[in-house]
């Protein structure tokens, strides 16, 4: 079976579901804080990819956000909702995530948006698309120029902004990494910065982001894996001038 097609199928089906209580989430409850929230709708879509891929890849691997937490060489990682807080209160930026990787690359990367009815995709080498269009970074290189996104994470987000506001045009806060750091591979947002991020929050996009011409890198500017925790993403012209930024932040 084609991982892609299979991913593809399997992020609109769920999509299509989470739609069906976009604003109306079932059993919202508090995570780790009043700041990190699950719904039974998590779980349910959740249930729905895991089972699929157990399914039709019954030896491989699956690392998913809430509370199935495998290892192995060849490892499918699924974000559910990616954007629970948004899901929960109407807000349109959630999206779907899953990624397949064999010794932690990524290899397959899907991100799909039910409410704009897009889908972002990646097999390595082989380009990024958007519903069947392939895609690309902006060309722009000017900071000045530019309109960046950053995720949100108490003791950084205000402190950066801040900081990076007299530099850029617009700085705006989407409420999904995996959404946002698709913008930066299609040219809507220039760069995108998350503070913290788990592999389940940004792996499609390890992957999506570079096919697109783009530039991933941790906040010191080494090259991202899954587990690194914190990231970049951007056209790749205006990633050292963000990076000094953040590196000022940081030493605040």
């Amino acid at each position: 079976m084609d991982r892609l097609d299979f991913a593809i199928k399997l992020a609109r089906r769920v999509g299509f579901y989470l739609l069906q209580h976009w604003g109306n989430a079932l059993n919202v409850k508090e995570k780790t804080s009043f700041q990190d929230i699950v719904s039974d709708c998590d779980k349910h879509a959740q249930q729905m990819i895991v089972s699929e891929i157990e399914k039709h890849f019954p030896k491989e691997a699956i690392l998913a956000e809430e509370d199935h937490f495998e290892t192995g060489q060849r490892l499918w990682i699924v974000d559910p909702i990616d954007g629970t807080m948004n899901f929960v209160h109407g807000l349109p930026s959630f999206a779907v995530g899953i990624a397949y990787s064999e010794g932690g690359n990524v290899l397959v990367g899907v991100v799909h948006d039910p409410v704009l009815n897009e889908t972002f995709y990646a097999v390595a080498n082989e380009g990024a698309y958007k519903n069947g269009e392939k895609i690309n970074v902006s060309s722009n290189n000017m900071l000045k120029e530019s309109i960046g996104n950053v995720g949100f994470y108490v003791g950084f987000t205000g402190h950066f902004i801040n900081a990076i506001e007299k530099h850029v045009r617009r700085m705006r806060m989407v409420g999904s990494a995996v959404l946002a750091a698709s913008y930066v591979a299609c040219g809507r947002f220039d760069f995108f910065v998350a503070k913290r991020a788990n592999p389940w929050d940004v792996a499609p996009v390890l992957l999506i982001v570079p096919e697109a011409g783009g530039c991933v890198s941790d906040l010191q500017g080494r090259p991202a894996h899954l587990s690194s925790g914190e990231y970049l993403f951007s056209n790749g012209k205006v990633h050292s001038e963000v990076l000094e930024i953040i590196k000022k932040v940081e030493k605040r």
